[in-house]
């Protein structure tokens, strides 16, 4: 998009700014592992069968940080 520009912030992850919202820091696959403290494999198979958000670029899978932990407090089963 025209409207697109890279924005780095001071950690040194990239997020991309647009007219549609800010998408946010995008974790890889490994880092997931660190943050879920689960397999990478495991992380694939999520995506696979659709269970986890992520966005896919080309053959590169990546997480959108918010919406992962969006998801993780959905999880979240309080008695």
């Amino acid at each position: 998009m025209e409207n697109d520009r890279r924005v780095t912030p001071i950690n040194g992850s990239s997020t991309l700014s647009s007219g549609f919202g800010q998408i946010g820091e995008m974790l890889t696959a490994k880092e997931l592992e660190q943050l879920l403290k689960i397999s990478v494999k495991t992380i694939y198979r999520y995506v696979q069968r659709g269970l986890i958000p992520y966005v896919r670029i080309q053959s590169s899978v990546r997480c959108p940080k918010r919406q992962i932990l969006e998801w993780l407090d959905r999880q979240n089963y309080r008695p």
